[in-house]
This record gives C-alpha cells, sequence and structure tokens, in this order.
C-alpha cells in the first residue's frame, strides 16, 4: 500500500465507509486534549492577560466593592432597604413635601457605618463620628492608571470612595452624597455643613428629627444624588456608553446588574470587536455573562489583579 493509498484509506475507511480507525483515535486523542486545555484555562490568568493587553479600560462598579469600607449594600438582607422603603425614603417627591424622612435613614446609615466601623456610643455623644475611607478595591482600580492604562470609573455608588482613592476619570451616574445644594437659594457646598448639623443631632441621642438647612438663608439641603423620581446627571450615561466602546476590557466589580438603566452599559463592549468582559462578584451574579468571571471579596481580588498585571508588563 502507497502512503496515498494508505492516507486515503483511513480518511474514508477501508471500505470507503466513514474514517479509518487511525484517524477516529486521532479524532479522539485531539478532542480529549483540547477538553483538558480549556479545561486547565484559569479565569484569573485570563483576565490579567486581558487587561495588560488592553490601552482602555472601564471599570464599573456598584455597592459590593464599598462594603468593605464600612457600607453594607443596601438592597442586602439587613441592609438599609429592609429598613426604610426607598419608595418613600428616597423618592424625590416625598423628599419635596417630607426632607425629614430622608435625613432620617441618613442618619440612620451614618450611625450603623460608625459602629460597623468599630466607632462606639460615646463618639457619637462626643460629636466625633467615623467616615468611611476607600479600602484596597478602590485603590487597586487607582493604581491601574499607573500601569500606563486609560482607566474611566463608571459608578452607581455614591460615596466619592474612587476619587478619595485617587481615581482622577469618574463618571457618577448617581450622584455624589460628597456636595449638597440648597433647595431655596440653589448654593452648592461640600458636605461638611449637613454633617455638623448630623453630628449635632448624634450627639442629642439622634431621636429629634433633624432636616439639615443651609448657612445662607435656611433652606433645605439635598445631597447631590440622585433620588428615585429624578434625571440621571445631564451627559452621565452618554459619557459611560461611551467609555465602555472606546475600551477593549470592562472590568463590572460589585454589582448583579440588576439596576436600570446603568446595567445596559457594561454589555455593550461586547459590540466591540474583542471586547472582553470581566466580572468580579462576591457571589455568582453576572458569571453567564462574563467572558472571565472572578469570585471573592473586590479588596482581596482586585490587588491580586493589579499585582499580576505588573509582572505580566514587567514593572515588578
Amino acid at each position: 500500500m502507497t502512503a496515498w493509498s494508505w492516507t486515503c484509506s483511513n480518511l474514508r475507511g477501508v471500505n470507503g465507509k466513514g474514517r479509518g480507525p487511525k484517524v477516529r483515535r486521532l479524532a479522539v486523542t485531539m478532542g480529549i486534549r483540547a477538553s483538558r486545555r480549556r479545561e486547565r484555562k484559569d479565569p484569573f490568568e485570563e483576565a490579567c492577560q486581558a487587561i495588560a493587553k488592553a490601552k482602555r479600560i472601564t471599570v464599573f462598579t456598584g455597592a459590593g466593592i464599598s462594603v468593605d469600607s464600612g457600607i453594607a449594600d443596601f438592597r442586602s438582607p439587613g441592609g438599609l432597604w429592609t429598613k426604610f422603603n426607598p419608595a418613600i425614603y428616597c423618592d424625590y417627591e416625598v423628599f419635596l413635601q417630607r426632607p425629614d424622612k430622608f435625613w432620617e435613614m441618613v442618619l440612620h446609615l451614618y450611625k450603623d457605618i460608625h459602629l460597623k466601623l468599630g466607632g462606639a456610643e460615646s463618639d457619637l455623644e462626643a460629636g466625633n463620628i467615623r467616615q468611611p475611607q476607600p479600602n484596597a478595591g478602590h485603590k487597586a482600580i487607582s493604581n491601574l492608571a499607573k500601569l500606563g492604562k486609560n482607566v474611566t470609573v463608571v459608578t452607581q455608588n455614591i460615596d466619592g470612595l474612587h476619587k478619595q482613592a485617587g481615581s482622577s476619570n469618574v463618571i457618577e451616574l448617581h450622584g455624589t452624597d460628597s456636595s449638597c445644594t440648597c433647595c431655596s437659594c440653589g448654593r452648592t457646598f461640600t458636605r461638611d455643613p449637613a454633617l455638623r448639623q448630623l453630628k449635632e443631632a448624634l450627639a442629642d441621642g439622634g431621636q429629634v428629627p433633624v432636616v439639615p438647612k443651609c448657612d445662607d438663608c435656611g433652606g433645605v439641603l439635598k445631597p447631590n444624588i440622585i433620588l428615585f423620581g429624578e434625571p440621571l446627571p445631564t451627559g452621565a450615561m452618554m459619557k459611560a456608553l461611551k467609555s465602555v466602546i472606546a475600551s477593549s476590557v470592562v472590568l463590572v466589580v460589585g454589582t448583579s446588574l440588576e439596576v436600570a438603566p446603568a446595567n445596559m452599559i457594561p454589555g455593550v463592549v461586547k459590540y466591540r470587536p474583542f471586547g472582553k468582559l470581566i466580572i468580579q462578584n462576591l457571589d455568582n451574579s453576572g458569571k453567564e455573562q462574563a467572558d472571565h468571571f472572578l469570585q471573592g471579596r473586590s479588596s482581596d481580588i482586585l490587588p491580586e489583579v493589579v499585582k499580576r498585571v505588573e509582572e505580566i508588563k514587567g514593572l515588578s
């Protein structure tokens, strides 16, 4: 049998019916090896490789990234919204009529954060309140920009911790509580006047309803956050979408992607050629949507991601 006739007989079978035995064995062997290679793929390594190659990255964050800073996820069991109905306490029209409802919830939140961060009741009586600080997850995201990446942070959070951690290009979809505006005169302040009045209320036991007022005209202060019934900040959605379209990697951190319309933004990267969606969550939320899924605490995983990207780029 010539080499040609041997090859033909194994491709179509000696009797011309189907593949020959050696080709079948080869196909099975190659299939097994390919399957093993797929099984051996490490999502952490693949995610780090994708980030290392990317020039532009959009990081999309939710409540989960700030949990280790002492701010509980409002929607989680035992969270703020199990105690305060958001349809009442976080509604814009209700705020206009009964701002005390909103500020009652905020007072509870500040006290809860203070205690979670190890503060004592006696501290509150002395007018001292512990404030959330950026954790290792926030700092890791900020450090990505130091690796030569063009990083845009799109966040659903209002806590301002990304900016405190050093991220310079931050789109706050739901506004920020780091500043407030007087509903009467329209003047904008830092959060300091409102925080001062909240501290005074906590020092008095926090039992008397408090509504922070403008130092200039006495009007009601409202944090520059988006309540239910208010539009998103002008241009925020469009800026976020443009950032995602321009990025080859979108890293989602600490969100179940259930809150519309913001949840539609990260997946747009899938329409970009070779765009990768990396999702990191404590539970398995988003696993089915992700190209690479990382499960665990963001304050643990994200510093390791940055460390590995540094190694890949030869910077460590």
